[in-house]
């Protein structure tokens, strides 16, 4: 779609998308009369939503605010798209677009009102011809040294690493160990979108109960307890009698034999739409029920204890992700949720890529924090010297917005170190509009 303004200048979305990137720095006013002015203008989603997620702006010279950006050609799109009735524009913070036709404010599902900022109003039809503005960290291999780049981004994933054990320290002094290493892997499976309600799970479905209260072999039973809990079994859900058959009755059978007055959670609870089928909020329960049956026998907590200590600084990245890799077996390997099947190959409850992340935002973190509280100063040391040699991982939605801000255009030298360097920046820095503190910046 594309309209012309009265100067016959042509707008389409994907020009707006990069004319909104060039306005860093720039004093905006807003139709309903507001100054905006961009600290940072946010990184292009990758998944459905807002076209920008994470930017900062600074109203009225005083007011940070930090949230979402949306772009329309005109206005009038956000309610032909329905983002009035989607809880992912809830945190949208500025509605930019080309055209202001809407007879009503911009309004969001839980009912916050958008300002807008029409840019050809705004611009004097020259939106286009907006010199680009450059970040401080812009095309930063030009004016720094290869190798210090490396070295800061080496300093930089160490302190994300060293804030993930300074958290699971903290709950270290007040919770069950297994209990905390049980609610990060928990976390882990939600990805961005359901992690709070994995970790609402594990509090549901404590790691001492399953270990201790359901029978080492059961693993129907694990399942029934995980999904039953999470209010995710087709007879919780809307819909639900449409789901039935192929073993799944047996789970039916088993929840309502050991469910009656456990507290379960609600099915709005979870994020099921605009989620990849892979990551299936029903298929990384499944996944945990097998890895809990991986490990019935020594424990979950010591189980990937005993992993970290025999992994060799060579290759053991691949023995530890390893004992996270779950293919599951028979339904769970060829449907993503009840009653939908998979139409590609059958994949992994959890495969390589998310083994890998898990290892190195939980496991490696957690036995840092686990060496230091029990006292094994060996445990400590290894735990972060394999996450410093650690291989590089697949790129994130973060991670390709940074090597794209910084223009990094050999990224042979990344490690899963410097990657975790960059979304420290990003999380800490360029989404926090600290352009000013940031160490690459200066």
């Amino acid at each position: 779609m594309a309209i012309y303004t009265r100067k016959r200048i042509k707008f389409s979305e994907n020009q707006l998308l990069l004319v909104w990137q060039r306005l860093l720095g720039r004093q905006l006013i807003t139709e309903e009369g507001k100054q905006v002015k961009m600290i940072y203008s946010g990184r292009i989603s990758a998944n459905n939503g807002p076209d920008f997620r994470d930017a900062v702006m600074v109203v009225n010279e005083s007011d940070t605010v930090k949230g979402d950006v949306e772009i329309h050609v005109k206005s009038s799109d956000w309610y032909r798209h329905g983002h009035q009735y989607d809880h992912e524009y809830n945190k949208v913070i500025l509605h930019v677009v080309a055209q202001h036709d809407a007879k009503s404010a911009t309004l969001t599902q839980n009912g916050k009102s958008v300002p807008v900022v029409c840019l050809t109003h705004k611009l004097g039809h020259q939106a286009y011809l907006i010199p680009y503005h450059q970040l401080p960290c812009f095309q930063i291999t030009k004016h720094k040294d290869r190798q210090a780049l490396w070295k800061l981004l080496d300093i930089a994933g160490e302190e994300r690493f060293r804030q993930k054990a300074a958290h699971f320290m903290a709950g270290l002094q007040s919770r069950n160990g297994g209990q905390v290493f049980f609610q990060g892997i928990m976390r882990a499976l939600g990805y961005s979108n359901n992690s709070k309600p994995f970790e609402e799970l594990a509090c549901r479905a404590t790691l001492s109960f399953m270990e201790g209260m359901i029978p080492a072999g059961d693993l129907s039973l694990k399942q029934a307890w995980l999904l039953g809990l999470a209010g995710l079994l087709p007879s919780q859900r809307k819909g639900g009698g449409l789901y039935m058959g192929n073993g799944v009755m047996e789970l039916e059978r088993i929840w309502r034999l050991v469910g009656k007055g456990a507290g379960t959670m609600r099915e709005s609870d979870w994020h099921l739409s605009h989620v990849y089928p892979n990551n299936s909020p029903v298929r990384r329960i499944v996944a945990q029920s097998y890895m809990l049956q991986r490990y019935q026998e020594e424990g979950l907590l010591e189980g990937m204890l005993r992993q970290v200590r025999k992994a060799s600084m060579i290759d053991g990245y691949r023995l530890l992700e390893e004992g996270l890799i779950v293919s599951g077996s028979g339904y769970w390997q060829y449907h993503f949720d009840f009653g939908y099947r998979s139409k590609t190959r059958r994949s992994a409850l959890l495969g390589n890529d998310k083994a890998a992340e898990m290892v190195i935002n939980v496991i490696l973190p957690f036995t840092f924090s686990w060496g230091e509280m029990t006292g094994e100063p060996e445990l400590k040391d290894k735990a972060i010297t394999l996450y410093n040699c650690y291989p590089k991982l697949s790129d994130n939605g973060i991670t390709r917005h940074m090597i794209n801000q910084l223009c990094i255009e050999d990224t042979s030298g990344l490690t899963a170190c410097r990657q975790q360097g960059l979304i420290h920046i990003f999380r800490d820095y360029c989404r926090e509009g600290g352009c000013a503190r940031c160490f690459l910046a200066n």
